[in-house]
């Protein structure tokens, strides 16, 4: 790379020694360079992006230096990340692209368009995605190990006003709006009202809120239905948070009036400091796997022998000796407590309408053939292990931000840079 480097400005020299460059080496950075073309590129960018959010432009010299110094740090990142082998797959490329487009409310094609409207190339912009993808993981490669949360600290958080803030309750809320023309007269409204109240009526016959939203609301065509998701009391609007301060969970309210018209609100689920209680089961089975050396018919007779062996003999013997599960075949077939969730849905299913300590019937999920036993269920209030994440979190953010500036600050230093281009 060094080579190239040099080969670059003899190059330069023999070719333009009586003549103005059209294009120059700004910075060479370890075995990178940056080109004064790419400054002027990336100042231009700064300076539009100022213009757009209607701010102060800084004077433009201390704005080149900015603009240097952070294309400086990119290459030292980007060299790295090169180094480290950090590599970003087109299907997460394009992932993350398609929720950049749904984000201004166009499909790809639409971004795509929207870009070029406005001069800019769709792949160099999809290439600047890349490179902040590896920048940020390069980040985290270095930052994170760096980071020691003791037990005591996550303590200390929680019981703290900041923690305090932090864990406070959130609620998801769900809405149905009828909205009221503003030149409706009160005849009119009541009509409305009456409305509202003929759907709170199929609610309680049993329609599903959903199912309301999408046939009566108003709001059905907006994004999450109008829905309030984890919100805190302080971001609901006042209506609706004096409404769910009487309100269990899963509950719907009466009819609630405002400017827009009739609302219909449900408190879907709340979080936080309010009890989180989940409901666990531990199992004890076998699996048995269809292979090269085993057809599906043989699977399924296998698991059928096993089942009426497992009515006389030891389960757990059984499992040791044939269950084709590596996790739980030592241990006697038995898994970890899990909550509901977890497991594949048809295993999750038996497990849910089993009785305790009564094998299955053989049944197939995804994974193969299965009976299983429930040894126990249990409910746990798992309430101070989401605190405990929250604030573990909270102090990781923190603490990674502070370890990152003193990080970037050491690799800027390590690595080599000559500055050729110093100012404008």
């Amino acid at each position: 790379m060094k080579l190239k480097i040099l080969t670059i400005m003899l190059t330069s020299q023999l070719a333009f020694s009586d003549i103005d460059f059209i294009d120059r080496i700004a910075v060479i950075v370890d075995e990178g360079i940056i080109m004064e073309s790419e400054v002027n590129q990336a100042l231009k960018r700064a300076i539009s992006n100022f213009e757009k959010d209607n701010a102060q432009i800084p004077p433009r010299e201390f704005l080149y230096q900015r603009v240097l110094e952070a294309m400086i740090m990119d290459e030292i990142l980007l060299q790295k990340g090169e180094k480290f082998g950090v590599r970003i797959s087109d299907q997460e490329l394009n992932e993350t692209l398609d929720d950049i487009a749904k984000a201004e409310g166009l499909t790809i094609k639409e971004f795509k368009e929207k870009l070029e409207d406005e001069g800019e190339s769709f792949k160099l912009f999809r290439e600047s995605i890349k490179k902040e993808y590896i920048k940020r993981r390069v980040q985290s490669g270095l930052v994170r190990p760096k980071i020691i949360i003791s037990e005591q600290e996550i303590q200390n958080y929680v019981n703290s006003l900041e923690g305090e803030n932090l864990i406070s309750t959130e609620y998801k809320i769900d809405q149905i709006l009828i909205k009221v023309p503003s030149n409706s007269g009160d005849k009119n409204s009541k009509d409305y009202e009456n409305k509202t109240l003929e759907i709170i009526e199929e609610l309680n016959e049993g329609l599903s809120f959903e199912e309301a939203i999408n046939k009566y609301s108003d709001l059905k065509d907006e994004e999450n239905f109008g829905g309030l998701y984890w919100k805190k009391k302080s971001e609901i609007p006042s209506l609706f948070e004096k409404e769910i301060r009487n309100m269990e969970k899963g509950e719907v309210s009466s009819p609630l009036r405002s400017g827009a018209g009739f609302h219909i609100i449900k408190l879907s689920d709340l979080r936080g400091d309010a009890i989180q209680i989940e409901k666990q089961s531990l199992v004890q089975h076998i699996l048995i796997e269809t292979s090269e050396i085993r057809s599906p018919k043989q699977a399924k007779d296998l698991i059928n022998n096993l089942y009426e062996r497992a009515k006389k003999e030891d389960l757990a013997v059984l499992a040791r000796v044939f269950s084709d599960d590596p996790g739980s075949k030592m241990n006697g077939g038995k898994l970890d407590w899990a909550p509901e969730g977890v497991y594949d849905k048809a295993f999750e299913r038996v497990m849910n309408e089993s009785e305790i300590n009564v094998i299955s019937e053989p049944f197939e999920s995804a994974f193969g053939w299965h009976i299983l036993k429930v040894l126990e269920r249990r409910e746990k209030n798992i309430t101070n292990d989401i605190v405990k994440d929250k604030a573990y979190g909270a102090l990781f953010n923190r603490k990674f931000q502070e370890q990152l500036q003193n990080t970037l600050e050491e690799i800027r230093a390590e690595a080599f840079v000559d500055i050729k281009i110093s100012s404008i």
